[in-house]
């Protein structure tokens, strides 16, 4: 039949009989019966029956190893390249797709074909991680998929902390780590009530110009990832209110406080360090300030992705993007902001634990921050017993007593007989199998916490260590305090994992020895997770005991009193009094208060 203008021809190759991984190219020419048509224009095709091999996967700051390393918050990068030691050819790659922890596949096209594809992730938790790759070839078709683990740990720790616990008249304010101690002005008075209630401290500013803290150094690079959060309560909400700023020439380099005309909290950095050029300004929305009530700010700046975010307790109220960063090189400020014309925004009100990191705080951290406000979880004053329980004060889990342990209560009529160490009784145990314990655990360690007991032991002399209480996982202890015979000291040990033979980390006091005093020792062990430091107080008093401690698995079991339930038990021998158990690090001011011969049952 002779073709009309309609008429299609398709002609079908043999492609076995065509090369793989080759352009192939064709033409076409039309014949009417009197002559040949000139010829179209080249076509060109490639065919590639061929999957493209497993991609390598490289992370410098996330190394696959068995290490963990820091941390929450932190970026790192990641390159996926095709595997040059396999025996397929590679060179026609164009992307990548990926997922990290399970999620939603994402795609990454590399530069040029067969390069490598870089791409930043940041951990939202500590723990193990991984990354799925597979290279995509031009054809489409998907290598087998690269299994990349890595473990991330709790994240780098504060850039600073100030509580603001100080004693009145102290020379500085604290910087928890002691790099930064604060030089503060006439206006300023510590010792006040704290979010945390009478457990808790804070620090008064009268809104004068003297009401300020000064660092004293540049703490932050505000032109890279950063965050600072600060417990606050306004006393007056008429003006603008700076809590935390740092100075640059003429501008701050961020300011986190309180605006007076949009009636808010605010977040804001600068456009650049010279006035009148405007700011970006984080706006808090959907809440109300109110006057004389804590509160929690958290400002966050993501370098990576250009959010400047600001929580309120633990919910986003606000978010822009910052679209011109640049670096602050003046000092650290508290209460107050640098102007062109001299400092500006006087807080006025009570401010407490002021924490900046240098690096970006992930929805998941910023709800912790609000559990860092001391929170009692168990308060056993050890006056008596029933049915073998020595109650809680709040009708919380009891401490079972087990083997020979008593609640020892003195007659008032036995003048010659001992005295209680506090209140009207005291827990005895003779170091051979006696312990007392809750059946699950007041505090886990996954967060800041706080633990403390008075003790007295019954000898110096004594061949084997003695645990004073202890908080057990599956196959380690979280914490573990004891009377360490070798050395004759205090000792505070920390297992770096719960696993059989993990590694522990022990701290040993060599300031304040162990003591036979009928009125015992007062024992305090306080972690402050957000700090990244652990410490033992003796009497009030901070020990040597104190060091880095970044480890953040919850335990399991319920807090052992006299005992640990893991590996050698070191029964105690002697008096046990006071056990106090507390979500949150309590301060230096409220550890003093609990270490007094006083039941506090208000803290």
């Amino acid at each position: 039949m002779a073709p009309t203008p309609t008429t299609r021809f398709r002609f079908t190759p043999d492609t076995a009989l065509l090369p793989e991984n080759r352009v192939v190219s064709w033409r076409v020419a039309t014949y009417d019966g009197d002559g040949w048509g000139p010829e179209s224009g080249a076509c060109e095709f490639i065919i590639d029956k061929t999957s493209p091999g497993k991609p390598n996967v490289l992370s410098t700051q996330y190394p696959s190893d068995s290490a963990y390393h820091d941390g929450v918050g932190t970026p790192g990068s990641f390159t996926f390249s095709p595997n040059p030691n396999d025996a397929v050819p590679d060179t026609d790659v164009v992307k990548y797709r990926y997922s990290f922890d399970g999620e939603p596949n994402k795609e990454v096209a590399n530069a040029t074909a067969g390069g490598p594809a870089t791409v930043n992730w940041t951990p939202a938790g500590p723990g193990p991680h991984w990354v799925d790759v597979a290279a995509i070839d031009r054809a489409g078709h998907p290598s087998a998929v690269a299994h990349y683990t890595f473990y991330v740990s709790a994240g780098a720790p504060v850039a600073a902390q100030w509580n603001l616990a100080d004693e009145p008249g102290s020379a500085a304010a604290k910087e928890e780590q002691g790099k930064y101690p604060a030089a503060y002005g006439s206006g300023v008075t510590f010792g006040v009530e704290g979010p945390g209630g009478k457990i808790d401290s804070a620090a008064r500013f009268d809104g004068t110009g003297n009401s300020y803290l000064d660092a004293g150094n540049t703490v932050l690079d505000t032109a890279k990832s950063f965050s600072v959060s600060a417990w606050v309560k306004p006393s007056n909400l008429s003006r603008d209110l700076t809590v935390v700023s740092q100075d640059g020439s003429g501008e701050p380099g961020f300011v986190l406080g309180y605006d007076a005309i949009a009636k808010t909290w605010k977040f804001s950095t600068p456009v650049g360090d010279v006035d009148t050029l405007g700011e970006w300004k984080t706006l808090s929305t959907g809440v109300t300030p109110v006057k004389d009530q804590w509160v929690l700010l958290t400002g966050v700046y993501d370098s990576q992705s250009g959010k400047q975010q600001l929580y309120v307790g633990n919910e986003l109220k606000g978010e822009i993007q910052r679209r011109s960063p640049w670096r602050s090189y003046g000092p650290l400020q508290i209460g107050r902001h640098i102007d062109k014309a001299g400092y500006e925004g006087a807080f006025e009100g009570d401010l407490a634990e002021i924490r900046v990191f240098d690096r970006v705080l992930v929805p998941g951290q910023v709800p912790e921050m609000i559990s860092v406000k001391p929170e009692r979880k168990g308060y056993w004053q050890l006056n008596g017993s029933q049915a073998g329980v020595s109650p809680e004060v709040e009708g919380g889990q009891g401490l079972a007593l087990t083997g020979n342990a008593t609640v020892y209560v003195p007659d008032p009529l036995d003048i010659d007989g001992s005295a209680a160490m506090v209140g009207t009784g005291h827990l005895l145990l003779d170091g051979n199998g006696d312990y007392v314990s809750t059946a699950s655990a007041p505090i886990t360690g996954a967060a800041s916490f706080s633990l403390s007991a008075r003790v007295r032991l019954n000898s110096l002399d004594a061949t084997a260590s003695q645990t004073v209480f202890s908080l057990p996982g599956k196959n380690a202890n979280r914490l573990q305090v004891r009377y360490q015979a070798a050395t004759k000291r205090w000792e505070l040990a920390v297992a770096l994992a719960d696993t059989a033979g993990a590694t522990t980390k022990v701290f040993s006091d060599d300031q304040s020895l162990p003591d036979t005093n009928p009125m015992g020792q007062h024992l305090a062990v306080v972690y402050d997770a957000f700090a990244g430091q652990i410490r033992l107080y003796v009497n009030g008093q901070l020990a040597s005991a104190t060091g880095v401690e970044n480890t953040v698995w919850a335990a399991s079991g319920g807090l052992q009193v006299g005992r640990s339930a893991l590996g050698q038990p070191e029964y105690f021998a002697g008096a046990i009094d006071e056990v106090r158990a507390y979500n949150g690090a309590i301060d230096p001011t409220a550890v003093m208060a609990l270490g007094g011969t006083g039941e506090l049952t208000d803290r």
